[in-house]
């Protein structure tokens, strides 16, 4: 593509997102009143929260109002608020009005589910909300299996587990505990010669001296202490080793990635995740689809480790640790001083040397420690003060491969950027449309846009640009990650355009942030947060242990930039401004020429 094309190209694509926002999917001439909603995004909302958030447009020099009361319209059209819900079923009326007295009006149906309620004292009653276990579970020697219930209080309740004990007692919380009366709870430690297959639990709530009210859980325990612990084998594409059992819109916070053949013990299940076992005081949870359970007699895995080799090639420096088995490992960066760690587990050490390679020149110095029965410890102290990415692999049999990139080399005295790779990703796209603003304008050619931007600024300084999409197409995360590592890209950028959720107002939320994951790639996101802000943009916040997909990479320093909130009018505003994108994206090229400037190496 030629500069002059381009400079076509990204005209046209600013007068497309202005034609965007100003039509409704049905068209109308640009004097005709018009309502378009965004949120609620359709005729019937069910919602847990005391209030929605509403979101819509119509012409600028129109009157709305939400429910009665007449909201700011903004000189882009946007209109917005967050509306007060009532439990059960309400009535939200939106209504603009023209000058000339012509009005249009939109009602929607929105359904706030009833807050759980103390079970009837008269009728002796066990609900199925509110009950645990919620997932099936796999539960070995010494586990506690932990049960719950709702239902009529001031009872007696106990529970049942088929072939292992019945009649095991609960309790019921007090109402300041747990909110509610009537909810009970129980515990039962797993002995070693307990066995169950597949079980449902039986509470139970006695109504007299005779009988009680009975009911099974859906989740199904297996009791089997005589086959737990056992050995599987990490298989699959990416994968990763989550901390806990918790999850949002993000996923589970994820502690590593792992490679296929690593074998681990398992030591129990819930839901669709194993728990492993990492060391005496270490756990972790890996997805089923990532294991393969192997015969109850396999071994443990463990292994000696022995040697430690440091050497290095033109663009990295390797550690090579001696293994005799695939072992999980889990790594993280530290600063001041710059520094990788790795723990492995199952290792004890028999390193008697360590053996450092001229080669090896970005390395100050490996060291280990034995910090636990079967964890093992390399600590490798950087000379370099930034960290610019690393990669841990077991390439070929058993021995361990950690690659420590060094930082770039400024070859031009014009422009710090020059012969650099720079992977850009412009967030969302195709059918997945990622924010909507109130005008209809869509996050994806938002992002597009600024990308565009963006890559005609760094090709005129001499770098070049890795794109995770070039056009308006879908691109699976795990594909924008590959690409951009198999790129041997020195940078990633992702660029995005927030919003918030649909029951906070819209309006007393806006402004730029950025994020980064690992602590080591904190400085790109430090620069780039403040570059943003210099747009006279507000403060959202610098973010990080963000477990964002894109800022997941260990291999390259990488930042998310959410530019600013589509949700809001205001900022978005400042989005559908050509000009204003092109101001975004000159500052992210301040940011990555002062990084770069501040810690690369020079001839």
């Amino acid at each position: 593509m030629t500069r002059l094309f381009k400079v076509i190209f990204l005209a046209a694509f600013s007068v497309f997102l202005a034609s965007e926002a100003s039509r409704d999917s049905s068209a109308h001439p640009a004097d005709s009143l018009f309502l378009r909603v965004i949120v609620p995004e359709s005729d019937t909302s069910v919602t847990g929260s005391p209030r929605h958030r509403v979101s819509a447009s119509t012409l600028p020099t129109a009157k709305a109002f939400i429910n009665g009361r007449e909201v700011k319209v903004y000189a882009s059209g946007a209109f917005c608020g967050a509306v007060n819900v009532p439990a059960g079923s309400s009535i939200l009326r939106l209504v603009v009005r023209a000058i000339n007295g012509d009005s249009l009006a939109k009602e929607f149906l929105v359904q706030r589910s009833e807050p759980p309620k103390t079970s009837p004292r008269d009728t002796v009653v066990i609900d199925s909300v509110m009950m645990e276990p919620s997932q099936d579970l796999w539960l070995g020697k010494d586990d506690i299996l932990e049960v719950k219930f709702k239902g009529s209080p001031g009872r007696d309740a106990t529970f049942d587990i088929e072939g292992v004990e019945s009649g095991i007692p609960m309790t019921e919380l007090p109402p300041s505990q747990s909110g509610l009366s009537g909810i009970y709870v129980g515990r039962y430690k797993v002995k070693e010669d307990d066995e169950a297959k597949e079980v449902k639990i039986r509470y139970r709530l006695k109504k007299n001296f005779f009988s009680s009210e009975k009911m099974f859980s859906k989740a199904k325990v297996s009791i089997i202490p005589k086959e737990l612990p056992r050995v599987a084998e990490v298989i699959g594409r990416k994968p990763y080793l989550n901390a806990g059992l918790g999850a949002d819109r993000l996923g589970g916070a994820k502690l590593g990635t792992l490679q296929s053949g690593i074998r681990l013990v398992v030591s129990g299940k819930v839901g669709d995740q194993y728990r492993v076992q990492l060391g005496d005081e270490m756990e972790a949870w890996l997805p089923a689809d990532f294991a393969q359970l192997l015969p109850i007699e396999t071994p443990h895995p463990h292994s000696l480790v022995g040697t430690l080799t440091v050497s290095g090639n033109d663009k990295e420096d390797v550690v090579t640790v001696s293994l005799n088995q695939r072992l999980p490992y889990l790594s993280q960066q530290s600063v001041n001083p710059q520094a990788l760690v790795v723990d492995i587990f199952g290792a004890t050490s028999n390193t008697n040397w360590i053996t450092q390679q001229l080669s090896g020149r970005g390395i100050k110095g490996v060291t280990w420690d034995q910090v636990a029965a079967d964890q093992y410890r390399v600590t490798i102290t950087l000379k370099h003060q930034q960290h610019w990415g690393y990669d841990i692999s077991y390439d070929n049999g058993s021995a361990m491969r950690i690659a420590v990139r060094r930082p770039p080399v400024i070859s031009s005295p014009d422009s710090a950027l020059f012969g650099l790779k720079i992977a850009l990703d412009a967030g969302h796209g195709g059918d997945n449309n990622g924010a909507i603003g109130s005008t209809g304008v869509k996050e994806k050619d938002i992002t597009f846009s600024v990308i565009q931007h963006l890559d005609s600024l760094l090709k005129s300084k001499g770098a070049t640009v890795v794109l995770t999409r070039a056009s308006d197409v879908a691109v699976p995360m795990s594909s924008r990650t590959e690409n951009i590592i198999s790129s041997g890209a020195h940078i990633l950028v992702s660029v995005h355009a927030n919003s918030i959720g649909n029951n906070s107002d819209p309006e007393l939320t806006k402004g730029t942030s950025a994020y980064y994951r690992y602590i080591g790639f904190q400085p790109l996101a430090n620069i780039m947060y403040g570059k943003m802000l210099e747009l006279g943009l507000d403060q959202f916040g610098l973010v990080g242990s963000f477990n964002f997909t894109l800022n997941s990479p260990t291999q390259l320093p990488n930042v998310l930039v959410e530019t600013a909130f589509m949700s809001n009018p205001e900022d978005e505003m400042l989005l559908l401004d050509g000009n204003f994108r092109i101001r975004i994206a000159a500052q992210i090229v301040k940011g990555l020429q002062e990084f770069v400037t501040l810690y690369a190496d020079r001839k």
